[in-house]
């Protein structure tokens, strides 16, 4: 009860932090992409398929490290590695856990697993990693119908054992496993809660898909830029129907009523916060974005960006001018950019599922009122 207590007031107290830094529009957290280049082939994803993806554009070691000074000096805590296949960069990627190991940044690094083998898997705990997010959205070979590569679920699995022997008697990095739910899979998420059972999982995090669709992408351009968005699926529609989302909630109220004993932890919150909605019209709803005000991305030739779905609308280069004169009140581009947002005129916001992880206050305080409400009802 007391954990429970203290963790509600941490993401309370963290929610008004993010607050007051929107506000003041400064950055608090960084998306450094590394690479766009991936090698998987997603069927809801077309990040593999950017026409921007040119390597020779990819930033060196060195000029990361400038990056990585600059951020820090600026105030940023957290660093999330990015791709594509950010194990593609491994000539950069363990220099830069390093860095924010020894300069107190926490990292969080996603995987898709397919090159963490044995000794990537030691050099990135060596390294200081903080969390590991390994995408998992199915098991066996549906999970490879999803990925579009064979053997995706042999190699997830053969990553978490090569993490859990790298370990060893550590407790980092925590292991994270992020589970996207769509109509290839929102009956199968017990299977992998069930396959993930043997192993020393911190939390299991379902989300809804992110579905971007082609109007609003059109009607979105902000200073006559238009968004490119990665979530948007290379074949049909992988929504869900009505009928599928209803099940997939009795999963979810089936799974939360018997607690949390005997399998891994799982975090629902992305889940209780996205409507039906965003799960059957990929639709969350336009609200006031902290990511564009707090969450600085980075291009991998070294563009700052407001949104991470925009990648050609860059507010200037870290290579060139230091972030305090790129990201903030200090520049009219980004001012518009964020203006526009709040004016709900970039309706690809709507689509977006980054929301949980980014509250307002509002939003926050609503998702525990209603988690109260269902203890109380016995849900």
């Amino acid at each position: 009860m007391i954990h429970n207590i203290k963790t509600v007031g941490l993401d309370i107290w963290h929610t008004c932090l993010r607050e007051r830094n929107s506000m003041a529009v400064k950055g608090m957290d960084a998306l450094l992409f590394l690479t766009y280049r991936c090698t998987s082939r997603c069927k809801t994803c077309n990040m593999w398929k950017r026409q921007s993806a040119c390597r020779e554009q990819e930033l060196g070691w060195p000029q990361w490290r400038s990056i990585l000074n600059d951020l820090h000096a600026s105030g940023v805590k957290t660093v999330e590695i990015f791709g594509g296949d950010a194990l593609l960069r491994k000539s950069v990627i363990f220099d830069m856990i390093r860095f924010c190991a020894d300069h107190g940044m926490k990292t969080f690094f996603p995987t898709n697993s397919i090159l963490l083998d044995g000794e990537t898997a030691k050099q990135l705990v060596d390294s200081g990693l903080g969390t590991i997010y390994f995408s998992l959205d199915d098991v066996a070979a549906e999970s490879d119908m999803i990925r579009g590569v064979t053997d995706s679920f042999a190699k997830v699995k053969e990553a978490l054992d090569n993490i859990v022997s790298a370990r060893g008697q550590r407790q980092t990095p925590r292991i994270i496993i992020c589970t996207t739910i769509s109509k290839l899979n929102y009956d199968h998420f017990e299977r992998v809660v069930e396959f993930l059972s043997a192993y020393p999982v911190a939390a299991i995090y379902p989300r809804p898909l992110g579905e971007f669709h082609q109007k609003n992408i059109a009607a979105s351009r902000v200073n006559g830029i238009p968004p490119e968005p990665y979530f948007v699926s290379t074949e049909e529609s992988h929504l869900l129907s009505d009928e599928q989302i209803a099940l997939f909630r009795a999963t979810v109220r089936r799974l939360q009523a018997n607690g949390q004993a005997h399998r891994p932890y799982i975090n629902f919150r992305a889940v209780d916060m996205a409507p039906d909605t965003a799960f059957t019209a990929g639709y969350f709803g336009i609200t006031r974005c902290h990511c564009c005000t707090t969450f600085i991305a980075v291009a991998p030739n070294g563009d700052v960006l407001t949104c991470p779905f925009f990648p050609h609308y860059a507010l200037g280069n870290l290579t060139q001018e230091g972030i305090t004169k790129i990201w903030g009140k200090v520049n009219p581009s980004h001012l518009e950019f964020i203006n526009a947002q709040r004016r709900g005129e970039i309706t690809i916001c709507g689509n977006c599922n980054m929301r949980p992880y980014y509250p307002t206050l509002a939003e926050t305080a609503e998702y525990y009122v209603k988690r109260c409400e269902r203890k109380l009802l016995g849900h």
